[in-house]
């Protein structure tokens, strides 16, 4: 389907002209502008663990309290007090948030209040989505979690939320910053982090780049990384350009996790593998980002962002297979562990181009903070040869001997060449109209047309799945009350789309998108100025859930998830710090001739956790001293949707110490030690089936230094 960015520019344009005209009568004193700045350094408000302003729910720097939604922001002093590494290590401060199946330890994968897998693009870069299999790296700043559903300004998602990777930007002052890792379990890593201006030429800059090598915990196998991410911002009196590029090289081991006897865990050594040296996923990963910021008047500006981003790489596994009731038998009584060699080249990325108008203007005395854009995205994703080898059964998990399986490179005509791809254009508008200084009602809406396409197979195994297109309209309904200064209370109503894929080739046209309707309820309050709660209640119900109906697939099934989620953030003593979290997520499969009643996979019932960090009061000269810990638990998770089995409920702790001083080395020399599972708990995070179990890492001592200069 052709691009109707024009048909829709015009639209928007005659929108626009629309909003201003008011605002040309009105004195500029009069007028109160949100803030201007989104993504390059971002407009935040933050103390310690404690952000007061996002611009993942808006496009721009809004107030968290006078958002309709509850958002979540992990800051860069959570980030670098336990030093975060991962997706996986940031989720642990945001209320309801599970990892689901992470395709061997590869990918990110979370279920958000009962929703979510590893494929569901509900991961961010700077606004855009992004089809990279792990987002967190040293270019992070912070991390933005918006819950319920985002598909008002992001398009085609799950209804639970969505992540947004916040990258670093130049700065026009000049800093560098020197830093080293080193983990108990073998190796480390090296980064640079360098910006400041160019001159007075107007240009600033910044290159971050990583050397990892670290071994991987289990009994084989490594993690390692390069990356370099340079970027330049351009800033004059009405513009702003930012360009940025990031590249990055990594292999890491494709782990399966362990498997389930008898419907328990297996009983074999925790850090021992079923998989075999070869199986690694190598790869590469870039991403082109540009943004051109253009204020109109004092109080619009309008913005131009092109996105790509790619990844290419190979994936090789020994994965387990068990298709019969004798295979069954021989793993429950035997050990004996079914096993086939797979593989394949994957080439999957993201364009995104979009142009906004974003500002401020007064209508009958009401001030309105406005959101017009259009967007158009392409998200292609193809796999091309694709290895299936012969599958043996002589792996013994509690007597391993490695080696008796061979990499594949058997391509399979049938699976090869698997080309998906979903275009889509859109316009989409959001108000936060000021009725009077206590209530804001929020209005949006986003219509959307797409073009679905599947096809797979080489020569005569060729099928073409799906070639499909489709127009949907999504509603936001919000408002917001400000009960007092401290304390608003909101609600909204939203709706989410996801068209559905098909993985048969007997199905000869795609399903109905799946739809999700939510409807919430909540409170903010600032208990002091630096210490924030967020309370949420939400009901959320999705329908149109391929389902398998006496062997047909049909999209039929209705599934619900419905909770309460209370975050706590910020300072709650002089030198110290709090994160406290809680929810309770209540899933069920509503309409499915098999699990009717069960609850969603990797959906927690309850989970909560609570960190604590304190300066300690020393002299001066000996240098900034702060201690920190904390602990996550998360109840008990169903297996599969038969609900046949549960992984364990668990807790688990980690603590840090560092130490800052001015005195030794540059403006600021820092070292840090942190141990993450303080008491070596084994733990199961997720599955992805009764032969995938994730196993959780055991304790790590991490020690890390950097200066700044």
């Amino acid at each position: 389907m052709k691009s109707n960015l024009s048909s829709l520019s015009g639209q928007c344009a005659a929108l626009l002209t629309f909003c201003l005209l008011p605002a040309g009568h009105l004195l500029a004193q009069e007028l109160e502008l949100p803030s201007q700045e989104v993504l390059a350094k971002p407009a935040v408000e933050e103390d310690g663990y404690q952000a007061k302003r996002a611009s993942t729910a808006s496009k721009s720097s809004v107030a968290l309290k006078d958002e309709a939604q509850s958002v979540q922001v992990v800051t860069p002093q959570t980030i670098e007090d336990f030093q975060v590494r991962s997706l996986d290590d940031a989720m642990k401060f945001v209320s309801g948030m599970t990892q689901s199946n992470t395709l061997a330890g590869t990918q990110d994968g979370f279920v958000k209040r009962g929703f979510g897998s590893n494929t569901d693009g509900s991961t961010l870069r700077d606004g855009v989505r992004s089809n990279l299999s792990r987002n967190f790296d040293a270019t992070t700043e912070r991390v933005e979690v918006l819950k319920g559903p985002a598909s008002l300004l992001y398009g085609a998602l799950e209804p639970g939320g969505l992540i947004n990777v916040i990258s670093k930007r130049p700065e026009y002052n000049q800093r560098t910053r020197l830093s080293g890792e080193h983990s108990s379990f073998g190796g480390g890593n090296l980064s640079l982090d360098t910006t400041g201006p160019l001159g007075d030429s107007g240009f600033a800059y910044r290159l971050v780049a990583e050397r990892q090598h670290e071994d991987y915990w289990r009994n084989y196998g490594s993690d390692e990384r390069s990356l370099i991410a340079p970027s330049l911002s351009w800033t004059g009196d009405d513009l702003r350009i930012d360009l940025s590029y990031q590249y990055k090289e990594y292999s890491t081991p494709v782990d399966r996790g362990t498997v389930l006897v008898n419907n328990r865990i297996a009983n074999t050594p925790y850090n021992q593998q079923f998989g075999e040296r070869w199986a690694k996923n190598e790869g590469i990963d870039q991403i082109f980002d540009a943004r051109i910021e253009y204020q109109l008047n004092p109080d619009w500006k309008t913005r131009f962002t092109y996105s790509f981003n790619q990844e290419k790489y190979d994936f090789a596994e020994a994965v387990p297979i068990i298709s019969t009731a004798a295979q069954r038998n021989a793993l429950n009584n035997l050990g004996t562990l079914r096993r086939q060699a797979n593989g394949g080249k994957y080439d999957n990325q993201v364009q995104y181009a979009a142009w906004d108008w974003i500002g401020s203007t007064r209508l009958f005395g009401q001030r309105h903070e406005l959101l017009i854009g259009i967007d158009d995205e392409q998200v292609d994703n193809f796999r091309g040869d694709t290895y299936r080898g012969t599958a043996n059964s002589n792996f013994n998990i509690y007597r391993p001997v490695y080696g008796n399986l061979t990499e594949s490179r058997d391509i399979s005509a049938a699976q090869s060449d698997r080309r998906d791809e979903l275009h889509s254009n859109s316009i989409y508008a959001k108000d936060n109209w000021h009725l009077d200084d206590q209530w804001i009602l929020v209005l949006g809406g986003r219509y959307q047309r797409y073009d679905q396409y599947l096809d797979q197979g080489l020569g005569s195994s060729y099928g073409k799945l799906i070639d499909d297109q489709g127009q949907t309209f999504l509603p936001f309904v919000g408002v917001v009350f400000a009960a007092t200064d401290k304390l608003s209370l909101y609600a909204n109503y939203s709706e989410s789309f996801k068209p559905n894929q098909s993985n048969s080739q007997t199905d000869a046209a795609a399903f109905d998108p799946e739809e999700g309707k939510s409807r919430e309820i909540g409170a903010k309050y600032d208990i002091t100025p630096n210490l924030s709660a967020n309370i949420a209640i939400y009901d959320i119900e999705k329908q149109n859930v391929v389902v398998s109906n006496n062997g047909v697939s049909e999209a039929a099934g209705k599934v619900g998830s419905r909770g309460v989620e209370v975050d706590l953030t910020g300072r709650i003593a002089e030198r110290w710090n709090l994160i406290a979290t809680y929810a309770h997520t209540d899933t069920e499969i509503l309409d499915d001739p098999s699990n009717k009643g069960n609850a969603l996979v990797n959906a927690a019932k309850n989970m909560g956790s609570l960190y604590l960090s304190h300066d300690l009061a020393v002299p001066g000269e000996f240098g900034l001293w702060r201690v920190g810990g904390g602990a996550r638990y998360i109840g008990k998770r169903a297996v599969d949707n038969a609900n046949s089995a549960w992984l364990d409920s668990y807790t688990v702790a980690d603590a840090f110490v560092s130490w800052e001083t001015t005195r030794l080395l540059g403006d600021k020399t820092r070292l840090q030690l942190n141990a993450n599972n303080l008491f070596n708990k084994e733990y199961y995070p997720s599955s992805g089936g009764d032969l995938r179990i994730a196993v959780g890492e055991p304790r790590e001592l991490r020690l890390s230094a950097s200066v700044e200069f």
